[in-house]
């Protein structure tokens, strides 16, 4: 995922230091999560403490969903800032990125419409750059034809 995105990732770190640099940084908008090896409860913990950081706009969890169809609506109302929650490493890269580029392209309709045109092209052009960073990575994990 940090090649398709250009390295915008920071590494793992604990969660205590993940909610104190997300509180102190107002730019992170969006935070990936790899969640399989802690307790639901320590996913709860640090999923109130993300949530409830105005900037961050969206959750990525990659790990194991709860059992049940209640049980995962219950997950998903109580943490609505949760855009995908999955196993599949590829899956939520697919879906992070798409996300990322569309606001980019929000964004910089934004600001078109304020007139600055200049900070709309790089916002286009970042919007694009992730688009073909993506394709790169669909193309390579496609199965090669014989």
């Amino acid at each position: 995922m940090k090649n398709i995105t250009d390295g915008c990732l920071i590494s793992p770190i604990q969660a205590d230091k993940c909610i104190d640099r997300l509180q102190s940084d107002q730019q992170v908008k969006d935070v990936v999560f790899e969640i399989s090896s802690v307790s639901a409860d320590e996913r709860d913990r640090v999923l109130e403490a993300v949530s409830s950081i105005d900037n961050i706009e969206s959750i990525y969890l990659l790990g194991k969903q709860p059992e049940t169809k209640e049980e995962r609506n219950a997950f998903f109302t109580r943490f609505d800032k949760v855009c995908i929650f999955c196993e599949d490493e590829g899956q939520l890269a697919v879906q992070c990125v798409l996300n990322m580029a569309n606001n980019c392209r929000i964004i910089a309709n934004e600001c078109v419409e304020a007139g600055n045109k200049d900070i709309a092209r790089e916002h286009f052009q970042r919007g694009m750059d992730l688009y073909d960073r993506l394709r790169k990575f669909i193309d390579g994990t496609r199965p090669a034809a014989s």
